[in-house]
């Protein structure tokens, strides 16, 4: 599933192709991927590409007179093709450019698309902070961990305390903090929460740099590779060698997600 570091990177690739752009004409092949089908096609055909930005792992598109935002789930992703050049399989909406399309295309078709009139911004509130918010600090997940005997990769896949964070970056985090992603959050101390903030942050820059992480079905359509798998310390990488110890890594389940860990470097 793409993370905030891939939908980063496909924010900023679409700016680049698509910024300004009008929407001529808009096709809906798979009515549950938009939210208001029936008026959807009318409420988007003719506005402008104002702005495209991002709020935890949704994209915002901001048009002429509202905002679409964009949820990719599972393996939703967007293809700049020729206008004359038939729709992709599993293509379920295609917009109509000036001299290009822009199709979303969604082999499990969980992904979603949504015009609406408020900022979604706004609408997000069950989102958490950004990772690069300044207001991420120590006491703040102190007091979200408050009594909470869930495990630390539970909670860093909770949308509603740290926005953008899944499964892959939850596990590079944990390595790199030391700490078991089995270990109760209510028992970290403030030093750790600082160390996990940095290494949060430290990890997705890496992986924006990267152009995010190309892993099993996902890739990027637009042009862009990702290269952070290539710098993995534990994800994938279950019963191999630990890259700080040689331990052999071990995969277990939390949360019904796979999560690996090293068990030698990751005792904290």
């Amino acid at each position: 599933m793409p993370e905030l570091p891939e939908v980063e990177t496909v924010v900023r690739t679409l700016r680049n192709h698509i910024l300004h752009e009008k929407i001529h004409h808009v096709q809906v092949f798979w009515e549950r991927t938009v939210y208001e089908s029936e008026t959807f096609i009318q409420d988007l055909t003719n506005q402008h590409i104002q702005d495209i930005t991002r709020r935890g792992k949704y994209l915002i598109f901001t048009l002429d007179k509202g905002f679409m935002s964009v949820h990719l789930r599972m393996e939703g992703r967007f293809y700049m093709t020729p206008l004359d050049e038939a729709p992709k399989k599993h293509t379920h909406v295609v917009f109509y450019l000036k001299d290009q399309k822009l199709e979303f295309n969604d082999t499990r078709k969980f992904g979603r698309i949504k015009y609406c009139t408020e900022d979604p911004v706004i609408l997000l509130t069950q989102l958490g902070l950004e990772p690069f918010d300044e207001c991420l600090n120590p006491a703040y997940l102190r007091l979200k961990a408050k009594n909470r005997s869930i495990p630390i990769k539970t909670f860093l896949l909770d949308q509603s305390v740290i926005a953008g964070i899944g499964n892959i970056y939850a596990d590079e985090i944990c390595f790199l903090c030391h700490l078991s992603p089995l270990k109760k959050v209510k028992t970290l101390t403030l030093k750790q929460w600082q160390e996990l903030i940095d290494n949060v942050r430290m990890v997705l820059s890496d992986a924006i740099l990267a152009g995010g992480t190309t892993v099993r079905s996902y890739t990027s359509s637009l042009g862009v590779t990702g290269r952070f798998q290539n710098t993995l310390n534990v994800y994938g990488r279950a019963s191999l060698a630990c890259v700080s110890c040689t331990t052999p890594l071990k995969s277990i389940k939390i949360g019904q997600r796979t999560s690996v860990y090293c068990p030698a470097c990751q005792k904290g």
